[in-house]
């Protein structure tokens, strides 16, 4: 069987660098946050009374909210604005490369400082709290109770003055009760939470964010476009699963999409979102891998194995066999994705046991990712 490890690492690596370094007309600027919303001018006025405090803070909400925005701005309102605001996107490592990340390797020839030295005097942002191991967790608390860390190797321990804004787009509450976030943690980090509202909350900053992504747009791109008032209406019907983000990739795509410097319709109205047709295609395949695991495929002792009596299942050729196992496979790593890789919870929603999935995860060779 093939070595993937590399491969695996590499396109973690890949993704790691990427998050790091955003491209720049994603990282807006502080002052031109809109929020004509009452949930943001309620989100602003409580990121202004903690922002010049040293308290670490927590950033909640779904995917595209903005987290990083609103990150950056409590490091703009802070007192350590004149610090380096320092981001480490924790998702895309494992823990082994958070840990030399993080606190930095006096080990190995030529020591490399982590974020917590290069912070020092600022602000670090961590992307991904979730994400971190029960012994990750354990020395954060321990920084943010002492602010010393240790680098791995060191003699001893160093010592820095830093603001911590962690985010996290996971259900914590449910780690805390499989025991996979410790409560500790949970408890220190939520005396100064933001909750971002999902764009469908905020539907009175559409036009703002509209009118702010074409600005950006045209003064990197060198254009002139703007777009016409009666394609806003469909912006306002969608549910934009991944919030903003959705929203300037489908603004981007539609400028595109423009023949003139007015933009007169969206992806969606030309038959072209993307999001659209990706969501028909993930939910076509849960339909055919729930069709195939009741009719050839048992969740629990009996994996893979045809249902008793049913003699196609017994000349279904190799093919189709293998291409039914991979259809279940894919369905438990989305169920398991969508409950933050919590056993018990995706279970649940499977409608089996929680032995019966760790003997499916077994068979079908699944490792499951540990936060």
């Amino acid at each position: 069987m093939p070595d993937n490890t590399a491969f695996s690492n590499h396109t973690r690596d890949e993704k790691a660098f990427h998050c790091q370094h955003r491209k720049q007309h994603t990282i807006h600027q502080v002052e031109q946050i809109v929020s004509e919303s009452d949930v943001m001018k309620q989100l602003m006025k409580a990121l202004r009374k903690i922002a010049p405090t040293q308290t670490a803070v927590i950033l909640r909400g779904e995917p595209g909210t903005g987290k990083e925005v609103i990150a950056r701005a409590i490091h703009h309102f802070s007192q350590v604005a004149d610090g380096s605001f320092v981001k480490l996107c924790c998702e895309h490592l494992n823990d082994e490369k958070l840990m030399n990340d993080l606190f930095g390797n006096h080990e190995q020839q030529g020591k490399t400082e982590g974020k917590l030295h290069i912070a020092d005097g600022g602000t670090l942002f961590l992307t991904e709290i979730a994400h971190f191991s029960l012994q990750l967790q354990g020395k954060l608390l321990q920084y943010l109770e002492e602010n010393a860390f240790e680098p791995i190797g060191a003699a001893q321990p160093e010592y820095s003055n830093i603001r911590i804004i962690c985010a996290s787009e996971k259900d914590l509450e449910a780690l805390v009760l499989t025991q996979h976030f410790l409560p500790e943690l949970y408890y220190r980090l939520h005396i100064g939470v933001l909750n971002l509202p999902p764009l469908r909350e905020r539907k009175a900053d559409i036009p703002g964010l509209v009118r702010y992504f074409f600005e950006r747009y045209n003064q990197i791109n060198h254009r002139k476009l703007t777009i016409d008032a009666a394609v806003l209406k469909p912006i306002f019907n969608c549910h934009w699963p991944d919030n903003v983000r959705d929203l300037e990739n489908c603004l981007e795509h539609a400028a595109l999409l423009s023949e003139d410097d007015t933009v007169q319709s969206l992806p969606c109205q030309q038959g072209r979102c993307i999001r659209q047709y990706l969501d028909e295609k993930i939910s076509q395949a849960n339909k055919i891998a729930t069709a195939q695991s009741e009719k050839k495929i048992i969740v629990g002792p009996e994996l893979t194995a045809p249902v008793a009596g049913d003699e196609s299942a017994l000349n279904t050729n190799s093919h189709s066999l293998l291409s039914s196992v991979e259809l279940e496979r894919s369905r438990l790593v989305m169920t398991l994705e969508k409950c933050g890789w919590v056993k018990a919870k995706a279970a649940r929603q499977l409608g089996i046991t929680t032995r019966q999935l760790s003997y499916a995860l077994q068979k079908l060779n699944i490792a499951v990712k540990k936060y």
